[in-house]
């Protein structure tokens, strides 16, 4: 029980070897003298264990802190201190009387009690320190202004921040237009599809005019490519339909990243979905909604007839389940310089594109069209075309304090960007079906005294012949692969990269390979920052 206001001090006793019944110590009352340590306690939850009783004061609204009374050693070799500092004698009292024995208790504990009010009054900070506390804070704030300046980067503007996940079909552009976006390369790319396997996070600062400061953090969320997982051949198209032959098979993995992939979607505050531009005008259009006979409309009509052809089933499966979902997106139309490279006309094009996707899309519940905006880009060639993009952002995102700190480029763990690098380099020089059945996992991470990183990374094949081949490219990837990602994740200091490679024929399918594609970052993911 712990009470009284701010001239009252009230006990509330703690025995702790298990007695039930309490002791009270209040000032004006005769009881035993418990001259007890007075100590800070960190926070207000009540007592602190010891060996001895002891016992907790509250005041009133005048000394907000809990403190706890603890020791009578302690509470001797502190007041022999204060009182050396002071100047008194030890066992004296402020005015240079001596003790009264066990006859004057209740004198004493009056006085006692007196002292220790007087330096819990001290211990509150008087006007002028908290002036002087201010000041320092605000020359702290200044100098974190100062130093942001100096990085070349205004944050005084940021007020919104939001995430953004970024879906497509494999090879549409999806991790190049998140690194142009963030302005560093957060995401391995190449010109092979699934070459992202994971979640990856790019966090940009974003300004809606080239010369004015960021006043947005967007973080974009780089999945794998959706694809059609089905076996199930589709139900239209006729006998001219037939199936694309992939790359790779699927497997266990690739569902895996399929899932991932549309779990990153959920609890976003926007959806782009990268569309291939090149893609849907050569292959597009592909079968008419309704057969005709010189003009005359004859039998059913063709559902989604624009998206038959064989090379557009991601892109059909896609939009049917966006349309199921009854998701809102945003249409990046990517690749639109292969179009102007064929002197197609290209606005004409983006109209047609803009009126299918309604179509197709349809509404949600309320009416309102799913799909919201639609903006034709280049992302390699024509990098000013993402302008439109920022703005949007700078406008709608909501208005919030940043989701990350404002130097910070993306979260992905040191190790995964290593074994990244790695498998970048070996998509560059490996052919056919051998990029999609190896993988890097960073098995080894240990720093010399001299700052030299060194890396031992498990690399997985299915057969011996894969591994020979791999062997050689290894060789050939080694030395940029260790510049990479000594500028990446070593801050430029030297890497020394070791390869073990291992034959494991169905890795693909292993839970504890699969596994670690949904889980890899919702555990403990450290943030990247540019070098």
């Amino acid at each position: 029980a712990i009470g009284g206001g701010a001239s009252s001090l009230t006990f509330a006793a703690w025995n702790p070897s298990g007695s039930e019944r309490p002791r009270f110590a209040v000032p004006g009352r005769s009881a035993r003298p418990a001259p007890y340590r007075l100590s800070h306690s960190e926070g207000a939850s009540g007592l602190r264990e010891s060996r001895g009783p002891a016992f907790a004061l509250c005041f009133g609204a005048a000394l907000s802190p809990a403190f706890v009374v603890a020791g009578r050693r302690a509470e001797r070799r502190r007041r022999s201190a204060l009182q050396a500092a002071k100047g008194r004698p030890r066992g004296g009292r402020p005015d240079g009387r001596p003790r009264q024995g066990p006859s004057g208790s209740s004198r004493d504990s009056q006085d006692e009690v007196q002292d220790m009010l007087r330096e819990l009054r001290a211990l509150q900070q008087s006007p002028e320190e908290d002036e002087a506390q201010e000041a320092e804070e605000a020359e702290a704030t200044v100098g974190e202004e100062e130093d942001d300046a100096g990085s070349g980067v205004d944050t005084r503007f940021l007020e919104r921040s939001g995430q953004v996940c970024v879906l497509g079909v494999p090879n549409s552009g999806k991790s190049s237009l998140i690194n142009e976006l963030v302005g560093v390369k957060v995401s391995i790319v190449s010109p092979k599809p699934q070459t992202t396997r994971q979640r990856v996070l790019g966090l940009a600062l974003l300004s809606p005019r080239p010369d004015s400061p960021p006043t947005t953090q967007a973080v974009f969320v780089d999945t794998a490519g959706i694809m059609q997982l089905s076996r199930d051949p589709p139900e239209t198209g006729g006998q001219y339909k037939r199936k694309v032959k992939r790359a790779f098979n699927l497997n266990k993995l690739h569902k895996a990243m399929v899932k991932t992939a549309w779990k990153a979607s959920r609890h976003v505050d926007a959806t782009f979905w990268v569309l291939d531009a090149a893609k849907c005008h050569e292959y597009g259009d592909f079968m008419p909604e309704v057969a005709t006979l010189d003009g005359v409309p004859i039998g059913p009509t063709v559902r989604e007839g624009w998206w038959l052809h064989p090379e557009l089933e991601e892109e059909l499966g896609f939009l049917r389940r966006i349309k199921k979902m009854k998701r809102h997106v945003h249409v990046v139309l990517n690749k639109m310089d292969i179009l102007e490279e064929a002197e197609v006309d290209t606005a004409e094009f983006v109209i047609t594109m803009r009126e299918r996707l309604m179509e197709d899309l349809g509404t949600d519940e309320e009416g309102v069209p799913l799909l919201e905006n639609l903006w034709p880009t280049s992302v390699l060639c024509n990098p000013g075309s993402l302008l439109p993009i920022r703005k949007w952002l700078c406008e709608n995102l909501p208005i919030q304090a940043p989701c990350f700190p404002v130097a910070a480029v993306s979260d992905m763990p040191a190790r995964v960007v290593a074994s990244e690098v790695t498998r970048e380099k070996l998509f560059g020089v490996l052919r056919d079906e051998l990029p999609y059945v190896t993988a890097v996992i960073n098995e080894v991470w240990r720093e010399k005294e001299d700052g030299t990183l060194v890396l031992g990374q498990k690399v997985l094949v299915q057969t011996d012949n894969q591994e020979r081949i791999v062997r050689g490219c290894l060789r050939k990837i080694t030395e940029e692969a260790e510049q990479e990602i000594s500028q990446s994740v070593n801050f430029g200091r030297p890497v020394q990269l070791h390869f073990a490679i291992k034959v494991e024929p169905r890795w693909q399918d292993n839970a504890a390979y699969y596994n670690d594609l949904q889980g890899l970052l919702q555990g403990n993911p450290s943030l990247i920052y540019p070098v």
